[in-house]
């Protein structure tokens, strides 16, 4: 397990102050923005009007473009707009593999971002910022700068991804709407300091942000065909880094069916398409009793060498107290010690999605959830 950095222990509150914009030498960082495009020409106009219109001072980052072996005209179409951009732009170019493999484009985007920020003319001790997003997507015009904010008082930060080109009736549109009120249940029953309801549940790599040494201590994303961003940002809160769900972070992503991880977002969109019932979902009085174990993990996890405490948590969790305790020193902070003890079920009790939605409902109002 990487060493952690960065960490600390919570205690389980819904209140949260961030940190203000400039209290931290983090908001001050080199920024490296770290983009992988796979034959994305036409969509690379409106990602460089993206940037074009950041609140962040031009100087503040530089924009990675990672092009993975593209048969078309996009880095044609980035050298001729090249020199009327205020910010800085890196090209480089890797050979096309026969299967398109958003891992490995992902990891040599970023590993192009680490040698900006390393040859910085102005580089101070610090490693800088890491932001990552899609050459499909659109970020808002204060992504970089919240990105940043974020960055100040956690060590990743998940943005929220928007489809606004999604249909009214978008079946998946509604699902993801679903795990949006799921996640602001959890939040709201199980609360984490730096990551506050109504937080949201997505980690795709549209909007992630990571302090540069977190990243390398991680091992970087993985070279996976899908998932590779899940799997990171599951990585860092198992290895006690604090994650952040900001909805201040925004990202407008397309809802395109072509895309180029092989079981990614497209793939499930296609796939929703062709079969337009909605799907069943996890019951979320399920969930809710999956949300209490894991707060009461939570505030025992320091408090561990009390045996009355350690007792009520292994009469509940069924793990023993010896267990417990183990578990308890191997973890970084709560939340690694949460996700060890009680991680998520592959296998779910689920109803349908229009039951599930009326359920959540009283609980929402039973529990006082913030509206995502």
């Amino acid at each position: 397990m990487p060493s952690p950095r960065h960490v600390t222990r919570e205690t389980p509150t819904s209140a949260f102050a961030p940190t203000r914009v400039g209290s931290d030498a983090t908001e001050q960082q080199r920024i490296a923005v770290c983009v992988p495009v796979r034959d994305e020409s036409a969509h690379l106009t409106q990602l460089l009007d993206a940037f074009a219109c950041q609140t962040a001072a031009p100087e503040r980052f530089v924009l990675c473009l990672l092009f993975d072996g593209c048969n078309d005209d996009g880095e044609a179409r980035v050298a001729a707009r090249r020199p009327s951009l205020a910010f800085e732009v890196i090209v480089h170019r890797i050979e096309r593999a026969p299967q398109a493999n958003a891992g490995r484009a992902r990891r040599a985007a970023m590993a192009l971002g680490l040698s900006a920020l390393a040859g910085a003319p102005d580089r101070d001790d610090s490693p800088g910022l890491l932001l990552s997003t899609d050459a499909d997507s659109v970020p808002a015009p204060d992504w970089v700068e919240a990105s940043a904010h974020a960055l100040a008082s956690v060590d990743v930060v998940a943005g929220y991804i928007e489809r606004p080109d999604a249909p009214p009736q978008d079946v998946h549109r509604r699902v993801e709407r679903y795990w949006e009120r799921l996640r602001c249940l959890q939040r709201t029953v199980d609360p984490l300091e730096h990551d506050p309801a109504p937080s949201h549940p997505s980690q795709g790599g549209a909007s992630l942000g990571f302090r540069a040494e977190v990243y390398q201590a991680l091992g970087g994303f993985e070279a996976l065909a899908s998932h590779e961003d899940v799997g990171l940002v599951t990585a860092a809160r198992r290895a006690g880094y604090r994650v952040r769900h900001d909805r201040t972070v925004r990202v407008a992503t397309s809802s395109r069916i072509d895309g180029r991880a092989s079981r990614g977002l497209a793939y499930t969109l296609r796939q929703r398409q062709t079969c337009p019932t909605p799907p069943a979902v996890q019951d979320p009085e399920a969930a809710l009793h999956r949300y209490r174990v894991c707060a009461e993990a939570r505030a025992a996890f320091a408090r561990l060498d009390d045996d009355a405490v350690a007792q009520a948590l292994a009469t509940t969790s069924r793990v023993s107290m010896t267990r417990l305790r183990h578990l308890a020193a191997e973890s970084g902070n709560a939340e690694a010690f949460t996700m060890y003890l009680l991680p998520e079920p592959e296998d779910t009790e689920e109803i349908a999605l229009e039951q599930a939605e009326q359920r959540v409902a009283l609980l929402e109002s039973t529990y006082g959830c913030p509206c995502p």
